[in-house]
């Protein structure tokens, strides 16, 4: 199909004029080509603060805005609050809670619980786009389609597709196929073995605004051993309506329909105007052409998505706009990453860009930078959905001159900077710590299970109104994460600070767990409150007595301790509810009955001792040993003996140790939702490294789910299944935390073109994987490093919530508990000395939770001390085109017929980049990378 030459234009099929494009070359050939032309474009984002909204009903609101540059209206890409970021929408209707929609002149915002916008602050994000050259190209929306990637298989057809079973298939069959699919792990595949029938997949839509513009796009491949199969397109109502070619007029016929190829990938797109239909159905087809037809017809990377608007995109920039991009990993094993992007330029002729520059906030403004280009002889352009967005980051305060506008370009690895926990106790309001040593304190964050973590009393309460005041705790901070946490397994008393540190057995008692009575726990805000006192209470033989009468001479009770050198040490709670079931089982045991009571009432802080039936008399004066009983610790006063009731509460509240407790809790962290956003599984601990990582990235810091890469992150949480405990109860950079992450789950997380991966290492070859050639290569050096080699490899986890001291995890103490330190792991390997002179130790930290997973079978030491005492080859060299995409921690393979290598020759060795420099205006990427063993 024919393309135009010049720069596109708004009536140009796909620049403003609906209608469909196709047989055209996708990006990554491109990235192959040496010469043709290259594009750049760039959408910034500066903001506008919004105020003044009119309530439109049922928690929308709306405001009229026109902003305009060069008499232009921009469009409104995003919107913001203190608190949340809106999703756009193609119509007022569907602007329902956590919407919005911009019609080109007014603005309707619907807010999280119908809030009123006028009551926060709300900033608009306008879209001002540059480019290299002048043209149109749509602003997108979010895909509609599920399973466009077509990379998700739990059946015979792709997840969220129908098998198209309108025509006769005949010997035609569907499958998936990971032989170079376009993107990600898989291809649909239609087969054909000596067929006549035709096959596809297809997917429906009701929820389409009619008149709306959308872009339905993607890759199509054909194999066949003679030019008899095609690919078809069509859009229908379900029924014998069909949009033709043209995206409006509706017919009887297909989209497009085209039977070239030899193998290689072509993408498509169709623009086209949404019929008033009840139901849309898209249909993807490979059919014969005519005869018996034996070959395949495959499909990837599918979208639908609605069209915005189409922006003009001014020509302000050359390619030596674009700063050079540079980013690399510590070291060869993982460490924290680094990149620099430098300054983004505008061209400011006529100082037409002064007045934009000051209407607008543009400190801190989102900047995305796509790369695409034009194929030499008038061949097709890049769609602008395949051309790559290459940086991401905020942009720093403009300089304007007469002849530019320069801004500083910070990459979004800029967040590997930031430091969790975000919020402290403090004393301004909120969640405060209620001593002064913990104002400051960092609010931690915890995944998985942690024992000995030390709450902070954030408040006091009176339990039933009672006249003690008792303390309120927070164990882990749910503000972001209104689910809460999993568990809280036990909480424990010390008799100081230092048999805390010790977690000492003998000198704690357990005063509470979830569903007792000794605390009340609020799962989802990760917080408990005493409800009595939590001291231990120590008998002795001459303390453990109760004397009373039931009318018949007195009586003696003796309660009975597993050692007097311990606190009631074995009982079953160790707090004063504890102690009254040990009155009242003695009681009745020495009188003979069973309905003699002994409680604590929590509204009075008081023990109450009662018989529901007959006399009680407690003898607090006149019994034997009255003096040296128990009474004085019940609160009963001994002066008097209590006679004349069957009920009789003590005289004084249990003297309580409440507001100066030395409190240490056992808890697992953040569970997760309902659907299994981050698990899979409904409302279970998030506990494996690749979906901590997610959920800090988009629940603790923000990051919209459009930044991330999800298939990668579940696929890797197939390999990465080891259980982490990750405690961050002290400030650590986010960089910091990945880098734990990281060597906990063998897996590295990765941010290319504003989009986070999570990336497992091992020695497979992803689809996709740039193989380079003695004719990519423009400089080339190969060589060993001394920092790829350690004799010894010591690795610790369960890291302890205070940061106790390490010990060996085969070393224990008695009458310490267990996981009470980080614990340690250690390997040698005493030929690394021997053979390469580096007996060299190195800690890696981790978070791995338990002994068997970190040292013992699967042993994550044992994997990172094979690493440490292999010999590595690395490669520095610089290359054409094909490199410019794979990311630091992505893998390529290189091929040279000069090489450092047994044979002299490297054939397909493949490699993992540590540092990259992409050179955009040159076409150049400067690569180091290390052999993957």
């Amino acid at each position: 199909m024919p393309v135009p030459a010049s720069d596109a234009i708004a009536s140009d099929v796909g620049h403003g004029a609906l209608g469909v494009r196709y047989g055209l070359r996708p990006f990554r050939d491109l990235l192959g080509e040496t010469v043709g032309q290259r594009h750049l474009w760039v959408e910034l984002r500066p903001k506008k603060l919004l105020t003044s909204w009119t309530s439109e009903g049922g928690g929308l609101y709306s405001k009229a805005v026109s902003e305009t540059s060069d008499g232009i209206v921009l469009d409104v890409v995003g919107v913001q609050t203190l608190t949340e970021t809106l999703a756009r929408v193609e119509s007022q209707a569907l602007a329902v809670a956590g919407r919005f929609y911009y019609s080109g002149a007014t603005l309707y915002v619907h807010l999280t619980a119908d809030a009123n916008p006028s009551g926060t602050s709300v900033v608009a994000l306008l879209g001002v786009h540059v480019g290299s050259h002048g043209v149109v190209q749509p602003v997108l929306g979010p895909d509609r389609l599920a399973n466009g990637s077509l990379d998700a298989w739990t059946g015979a057809v792709p997840d969220g597709w129908t098998d198209d079973a309108s025509v006769s298939a005949g010997t035609v069959t569907i499958d998936k196929t990971a032989s170079d699919p376009l993107q990600g792990s898989y291809a649909a595949r239609l087969t054909f073995a000596a067929a006549t029938g035709n096959k596809g997949i297809r997917q429906q839509f009701t929820t389409l605004l009619a008149g709306a513009a959308y872009r339905l796009s993607g890759a199509y491949r054909i194999t066949s051993t003679a030019s008899g199969l095609r690919v078809v397109l069509k859009v229908s109502d379900a029924s014998t309506a069909y949009l033709l070619s043209d995206g409006r007029t509706i017919g009887t016929g297909d989209a497009f329909a085209d039977d070239a190829g030899s193998g290689e990938w072509r993408r498509f797109a169709f623009d086209f105007a949404c019929p008033s239909w009840g139901t849309l159905r898209i249909l993807l087809r490979g059919e014969t052409v005519s005869g018996t037809q034996t070959g395949t017809v495959d499909f990837d990377d599918v979208k639908l998505q609605p069209v915005s608007r189409y922006a003009y995109h001014e020509p302000l920039l050359s390619l030596d706009s674009l700063p050079t991009i540079e980013s690399a990993r510590a070291d060869a094993f993982w460490g924290e990453m680094s990149s620099a992007l430098g300054s983004l330029s505008l061209l400011n002729g006529g100082g037409r860009l002064e007045p934009l520059i000051a209407a607008y906030d543009w400190l801190g403004a989102d900047a995305i930078v796509r790369v695409g280009g034009r194929y030499q002889l008038g061949g097709n352009e890049t769609l602008l959905e395949d051309c790559p967005v290459i940086a991401s980051g905020k942009l720093g305060a403009p300089t304007v001159t007469d002849g530019g506008v320069t801004f500083d370009l910070e990459d979004d690895r800029k967040l590997l900077i930031r430091t969790l926990p975000t919020r402290t106790y403090n004393n301004n309001g909120g969640v405060d710590a209620y001593t002064q040593p913990d104002r400051g304190r960092v609010r931690p964050l915890l995944w998985g299970t942690k024992t000995g973590i030390r709450p902070v009393q954030y408040d006091i309460h009176y339990t039933g109104g009672g006249p003690i005041p008792l303390g309120s705790y927070e164990v882990v901070d749910c503000t972001d994460w209104p689910v809460g946490l999993a568990w809280i397994d036990y909480v424990y008393w010390y008799e100081d600070e230092s048999a805390a540190s010790a977690r000492s057995l003998a000198r704690r008692v357990r005063v509470g767990s979830t569903g007792t009575s000794s605390i009340a726990e609020t799962l989802t805000t990760g917080r408990f409150n005493v409800l009595h006192d939590m001291r231990p209470i120590v008998l002795t033989q001459e303390t453990n007595k109760v004397q009373f009468s039931i009318g018949a001479g007195a009586l003696v009770a003796t309660l009975t301790m597993t050692d007097p050198a311990y606190p009631l040490y074995g009982l079953a709670t160790y707090d004063p509810k504890g102690l009254c079931e040990e009155v009242a089982y003695g009681m009745n045991t020495a009188a003979g009955t069973s309905d003699i009571s002994c409680t604590f009432i929590d509204s009075t802080q008081k023990v109450r001792i009662a018989k529901t039936a007959g006399t009680l008399s407690l003898l607090c004066k006149t019994g034997a040993q009255a003096q040296t009983g128990i009474w004085d610790i019940l609160g009963f006063d001994a002066a008097t003996d209590k006679t004349g009731s069957r009920s009789y509460d003590a005289d004084a509240v249990f003297t309580s140790g409440a507001m100066d407790q030395v409190l240490r809790v056992d808890a697992r962290g953040y569970r997760d939702d309902v659907v299994g956003t981050y698990t899979g599984t409904s409302y279970a601990d998030i506990e494996k490294a690749p979906d901590i990582a997610r959920f800090i990235l988009r629940v603790i810091l923000g990051v919209p789910a459009s930044s991330i890469d999800l298939p990668s992150f579940v696929a890797a949480r197939v390999v990465a299944d080891r259980p982490c405990s990750l405690y961050i109860g002290s400030t650590r950079t986010v960089g910091d935390v990945f880098s734990e992450l990281e060597t906990s789950g063998d897996m590295d997380l990765v941010l290319n073109g504003g989009i986070w991966y999570c990336l497992t290492r091992d020695t497979s070859v992803p689809a996709g994987t740039p193989d380079l050639v003695d004719a990519d290569y423009l400089s080339f050096d190969s060589y060993y490093s001394p920092d790829d080699l350690f004799g010894t490899v010591t690795l610790s986890y369960n890291e302890s919530p205070d940061g106790g001291d390490p010990i060996n995890a085969s070393r224990w103490y008695i009458g310490y508990a267990p996981h009470s330190r980080t614990e340690m792991g250690e390997a040698t390997d005493a030929t690394v000395a021997l053979r390469h002179g580096r007996p060299n130790r190195r800690t890696f930290a981790t978070c791995l939770r338990d002994a068997a997973d970190a040292t013992t079978n699967p042993a994550r030491l044992q994997e990172i001390a094979t690493q440490a005492s292999t010999k590595r080859r690395r490669f520095r060299f610089s290359t054409k085109g094909k490199a410019l995409r794979a990311p630091v921690g992505g893998k390529l393979r290189i091929t040279r017929t000069r090489g450092l290598d047994t044979t002299g020759a490297l054939s397909q060795v493949l490699v993992r980049v540590l540092s990259k420099r992409d050179d955009w205006a040159r076409w150049v990427s400067d690569v180091e990378a290390i052999e993957v063993v």
